[in-house]
């Protein structure tokens, strides 16, 4: 199990953030290697990924999450992209 460091880029910022300040944002890409490697939000606080998917064949990745951080629970490999939403 490995962890990665990535920052979410915003989507959208001309929306702003809603009421209880979140926000819709991309991870357009996070390599896992193995069976729930994780994943490190730096620029948020809270993050709920609204959908993981393998870059290359479209599948759902699940997943779990706790405040910024990011589980990757299938065994499958390959990069990812998750779109989630969250707190700065």
């Amino acid at each position: 199990m490995t962890n990665v460091n990535v920052a979410i880029e915003q989507l959208l910022p001309q929306a702003g953030s809603d009421m209880a300040g979140w926000k819709l944002g991309l991870i357009p890409t996070v390599a896992k290697g193995t069976q729930n490697d994780t994943v490190t939000v730096t620029n948020a606080s809270e993050v709920i990924v609204l959908s993981a998917i393998h870059i290359t064949t479209g599948a759902w990745e699940t997943h779990t999450a706790a405040t910024n951080v990011v589980t990757l629970t299938s065994v499958t490999t390959g990069a990812k992209k998750l779109y989630c939403k969250y707190k700065s």
